[in-house]
């Protein structure tokens, strides 16, 4: 997905006999889908995943001179995991109010740094120092402050802030100040994030639902469908939908993560203009008596798939049956 215009410009199919296991399937389809992109001229500056171990190698050792940044939605929902088990433990059951505020830190760590990795830490660093109520403080002769607005002295007094020899401070310093982190953190500064492509998973899923299986041509074929939907209606900015009167229209949904009901926006109704074109295209070439229509013809190239993940031929029946041995029943024993 383009990150300026939020169109997808390519993607890869992979099918898990392609690849040795279905966690190699994914840095298997990213080097093959940017390659892709490479080679069709395109100047690709930065890249922005998930913390993909293998995509991170495939990142620093092939394409160094691609900026790699990571998405801070899925570091900070990892971040958010964490602290909740261990809110979970008795002697920290007082994080669990802090939850959501460290995660929105990081966000906002993230978003204000402006590309600068030391500020972005000093910022998330920033926070051992509120959550114990401490709004001013010096580090190396210079002076730091919160960037939030002076609190009331009534503010001050009702928040539940931890004490610094608390074992909650302690398991969130820990956390905190954990080395990957830290590093990771440092890819975060130009605050790509991926929701937009989120946004594209959950329309997919209208051209191939999890729940019933096609083959490769149509799988393809169901995938291409879905980007162009996309691409036609999510790329862009929908309006709000407006009721009679004017007013924006809302909804009021109950969030699972958050246990918190939530009003969310109501869009205007999407185009599907693309299907339009796509049949009268289909029309005109079924028209031409120049084109010679083939049934078993397939204008989707299938690469070679395997019949099975199997990385050993099948054996005849009775041979696996000769071979097999019962756990239950000693190797002296017959079956």
């Amino acid at each position: 997905m383009d990150d300026s215009t939020k169109q997808i410009v390519g993607f890869e199919l992979m099918q898990v006999s392609q690849a040795s296991s279905s966690v190699a399937m994914e840095p298997l389809g990213f080097r093959k889908g940017l390659e892709k992109i490479l080679n069709e001229g395109i100047d690709v500056k930065v890249i922005t995943t998930d913390r993909h171990p293998s995509i991170r190698k495939i990142m620093r050792e092939e394409y160094p001179h691609i900026i790699h940044q990571f998405d801070p939605w899925h570091v900070a929902k990892g971040f958010k995991k964490k602290m909740v088990a261990a809110s979970n433990r008795r002697e920290c059951k007082d994080l669990a109010p802090w939850v959501r505020s460290v995660s929105n830190h990081m966000w906002w760590s993230c978003c204000t740094s402006k590309g600068d990795a030391k500020e972005l830490l000093r910022r998330w660093m920033s926070l051992q120092h509120h959550i114990t109520g401490v709004h001013r403080w010096e580090e190396n002769g210079t002076e730091y402050r919160c960037f939030h607005q002076d609190l009331s002295a009534q503010e001050q007094r009702t928040k539940r802030w931890l004490n610094v020899n608390s074992p909650s401070f302690k398991a969130l310093k820990s956390m905190m100040m954990d080395t990957r982190l830290l590093k990771d953190l440092q890819q975060m500064t130009l605050f790509k994030h991926t929701g937009q492509l989120e946004v594209f998973h959950n329309a997919l899923l209208k051209y191939c639902p999890k729940r019933l299986h096609f083959q490769y041509p149509a799988m393809k074929a169901r995938n291409m469908l879905a980007i162009m939907d996309h691409n036609e209606n999510h790329s862009t900015d929908r309006e709000q939908a407006s009721t009679a009167a004017g007013d924006p229209r809302t909804n009021v949904v109950f969030k699972k993560q958050s246990q918190q009901w939530v009003s969310v926006p109501i869009y205007t109704e999407t185009t599907q203009m693309f299907r339009d074109d796509l049949m009268e295209r289909v029309l005109k070439r079924r028209l031409d008596p120049s084109v010679k229509f083939k049934a078993t013809s397939s204008h989707i190239q299938v690469p070679h798939l395997s019949a099975n993940i199997a990385s050993v031929p099948k054996p005849s029946k009775e041979e696996a049956i000769q071979s097999h041995t019962s756990r239950f029943k000693g190797p002296s024993e017959k079956e």
